[in-house]
């Protein structure tokens, strides 16, 4: 019984550190991440705008990690724009690295998802040219741990798209009753652009969008079109693309 302690006690740990960085998301939430309403106007458009940030500076043929993968709904789409060698999905969600291997496999690119949380080291140094970190950091509590592992997996000159949503969009009501995050890492947007200097990335005005789409704001838009009550400026969304110095 003795030699079966420490094991017992290891995977205590474990799964008492998951639990401490990872938050569950809603049954609704999980399945709103599968619908074609996330996949048209918030997936398929943060990639699309991530390659006009780009304009012209993808490195050829990147091996590419989408951090925090989800169902791998990005994969399809990595692949059709950025024409990668690889693409590896990374996601602490058990039941959704199932269904990200079936996507995976769907794929012409030679492609992966594996279970673990970003925030760990589980590739060797310098196995990624380009990191997806898309709608990841908010869901996070080790933010600055997560983005010194992204910093460390990049090779210098290495390419990390951050999107986010911000904290005024997640700390909305609709949002709070209909989805799960930690408490109290959620940022504005200057906050998520301090984050990733203090990390060591480095990026310009120009490589920063923020913007507020119609379906994070107040009952979808439609009171600031009919005129009613106050329209807040503050951006809901932000796109970062920042490098890893040369």
């Amino acid at each position: 019984m003795s030699a079966n302690k420490p094991a017992a006690g290891s995977a205590a740990t474990s799964a008492s550190r998951q639990k401490a960085i990872w938050v569950r998301e809603t049954r609704f939430g999980r399945w709103f991440l599968s619908t074609h309403t996330w996949y048209r106007y918030v997936l398929s458009q943060a990639i699309i705008d991530f390659k006009g940030l780009l304009a012209g500076r993808l490195p050829a043929q990147p091996r590419i990690l989408d951090a925090g993968c989800g169902q791998g709904m990005a994969f399809g789409l990595l692949e059709q724009h950025f024409q990668p060698a690889t693409i590896t999905g990374i996601d602490i969600d058990g039941e959704q690295i199932r269904k990200a291997t079936a996507a995976a496999a769907e794929l012409a690119t030679p492609s992966t998802a594996i279970h673990g949380s970003a925030s760990e080291a589980i590739f060797p140094a310098e196995s990624f040219d380009l990191i997806l970190c898309h709608q990841l950091l908010h869901h996070s509590s080790q933010q600055q741990e997560t983005l010194a592992e992204f910093y460390r997996l990049l090779p210098p000159g290495g390419v990390l798209l951050v999107g986010e949503s911000c904290r005024s969009f997640i700390q909305s009501i609709p949002v709070r009753l209909l989805f799960r995050h930690p408490a109290m890492v959620q940022k504005d947007a200057q906050g998520y652009i301090d984050l990733l200097r203090d990390a060591g990335f480095v990026f310009t005005e120009s490589d920063i969008q923020t913007s507020r789409p119609w379906w994070s704001r107040r009952c979808l838009g439609m009171a600031q079109k009919l005129g009613i009550g106050r329209d807040i400026t503050e951006p809901t969304e932000i796109l970062i693309v920042a490098k890893k110095p040369e």
